[in-house]
């Protein structure tokens, strides 16, 4: 990891919310790297060619030796796991195959190969209520959706495999794609609402500067863990609420919480509802990172450059 620049990446989830901020975060880094991505079809390996990705034939959720071969035979001497299913999913199963035992199958099959002195593992720090306490590092993490324990398992998993890991936990992401943008849609047409009062604290972060973040984990030691979130906390409802305003709405209302879980799930609504704020102060001494966003103000103006402003 530190030292020595990388000269093969495989990127899982390479085409996906993050990894289409981190992939050219990663090229501007290491431009002499080759850049790999996993694709599990033959559309998402056209997706990735059409990126200059190499595409790594394999799916994280099939059991057979596919991923396996493709791995070995791109040969990475570092690997970035982005691929998960999101917090907002309805399918525990989905999250279980996916974020669990695809994580177990890759570190597994990173385990075998020669020379792979780095896999950087993006996990999660939305995880459940913190009680009033600023999460760090060292935890501990309240464990209270399915998408943090199986994030956190995933964690546990690497850390048994003694696959040279650093892990990176982002908070809340938004930006220019992804959750955030069905969000922007929906308020647009006047379909979101803020479930609950929106009183809870949310610590959220640009997911250009969690690509910054996790480009800096390829340099940081095996068994370090950053938490990735700007400079300060914002209240659910206070940043939904500038969100209306890019959106040219007077204000956005709110949902009672029996609504909310049944318009979009049990799952993101806890992620959603829970209240924490994370310190950063560990990732900006270790490895100089400073948010190119750090409020929530700055990073939802650049996000509404981005998509082109208000309708």
């Amino acid at each position: 990891m530190e030292g020595r620049a990388p000269r093969r990446i495989l990127v899982t989830g390479a085409t996906g919310f993050i990894g289409q901020a981190t992939v050219p975060a990663l090229r501007a880094r290491f431009p002499e790297a080759v850049i790999g991505g996993l694709a599990r079809s033959e559309r998402s390996a056209a997706a990735l060619a059409a990126q200059h990705l190499t595409p790594v034939r394999g799916d994280l959720g099939d059991p057979s030796a596919t991923l396996a071969a493709g791995v070995r035979g791109f040969a990475p001497d570092t690997i970035v796991h982005l691929a998960a299913e999101i917090a907002s999913s309805r399918d525990g199963a989905a999250i279980q195959r996916t974020n669990v035992e695809g994580t177990r199958r890759l570190a597994e099959i990173a385990h075998e190969l020669d020379g792979l002195p780095c896999f950087v593992y993006a996990s999660t720090v939305v995880t459940g209520d913190a009680g009033g306490r600023v999460l760090t590092e060292e935890g501990p993490f309240p464990l209270e959706t399915d998408y943090g324990r199986a994030k956190h398992e995933g964690e546990r998993i690497l850390a048994e495999s003694r696959v040279p890991t650093v892990v990176v936990r982002p908070s809340h992401v938004y930006g220019p794609g992804g959750w955030f943008a069905h969000i922007v849609t929906d308020l647009r047409r006047g379909l979101f609402r803020v479930p609950g009062s929106g009183d809870n604290w949310w610590d959220v972060v640009h997911v250009d500067d969690v690509a910054a973040a996790l480009t800096l984990a390829l340099t940081a030691p095996a068994g370090a863990a950053f938490h990735v979130v700007d400079d300060e906390p914002v209240r659910m409802n206070d940043f939904f609420q500038e969100v209306a305003r890019h959106c040219g709405k007077r204000g956005v209302g709110h949902a009672p919480l029996f609504l909310a879980r049944l318009l979009r799930g049990k799952g993101a609504v806890a992620a959603a509802i829970r209240s924490a704020r994370s310190s950063n102060a560990r990732l900006k001494s270790e490895l100089g990172w400073t948010p190119r966003y750090p409020d929530y103000r700055t990073g939802l103006a650049a996000t509404f450059a981005a998509l082109g402003g208000a309708d």
